[in-house]
């Protein structure tokens, strides 16, 4: 009698494939910008938790710096009043002056390490206090913001891709079962 042998190690390929980007998915950072009750331009800056922001600026559309912050970050998700200093970090170029609603600018995030910065473009007429212009141009309110900008983290992705390892691990599981259930009863 033949004995019949599992093919058990590409099914673990497989499923080893399958998993790997729910471990290897990075980060997409988002920034985005609103104004706060009393006019000033805020901008928001969700991170994952292994993202660390070394500066925040606010710069005309064709160039000049008109305010930054750098060093350190606050907890999650970060927000920056342009014109104040956050805390754990220090403002190296203060605010010189009201901003022209009407002008266009761009508001930078710079973050640490490999992590791309984020630049969001606006006019000051355009921003809201209830909703959130991010770099995309795109309009939201700043709770969809936000949770969109956390399914970009890598925790965000598991809650995708870990189901279907999840069933992918099953089968696994199962074939396994399968192919030692064959290898004893074709033993005998």
């Amino acid at each position: 009698m033949q004995r019949v042998r599992p093919a058990l190690a590409p099914l673990a390929l497989v499923a080893l494939i399958a998993a790997l980007p729910s471990c290897t998915v990075q980060a997409n950072p988002s920034a985005g910008v609103r104004s706060d009750a009393r006019g000033r331009v805020v901008i928001v800056a969700p991170r994952c938790l292994d993202q660390r922001i070394e500066a925040v600026q606010l710069a005309d559309l064709d160039g000049p710096e008109r305010w930054r912050a750098e060093g350190g970050g606050n907890s999650y998700p970060t927000i920056f009043v342009v014109g104040r200093t956050p805390s754990l970090m220090r403002e190296t170029d203060p605010l010189d002056g009201p901003l022209d609603p009407d002008d266009a600018y761009v508001a930078t995030v710079e973050y640490t390490g490999s992590v791309p910065d984020v630049d969001v473009e606006f006019r000051p007429q355009q921003l809201s206090t209830d909703a959130v212009v991010d770099e995309d141009g795109t309009v939201s309110a700043q709770q969809e913001f936000l949770d969109d900008a956390g399914r970009d983290c890598v925790g965000g992705w598991v809650w995708v891709f870990g189901p279907i390892a999840l069933v992918i691990g099953l089968a696994f599981v199962v074939a396994i079962v399968v192919g030692l259930w064959i290898v004893l009863r074709s033993g005998s």
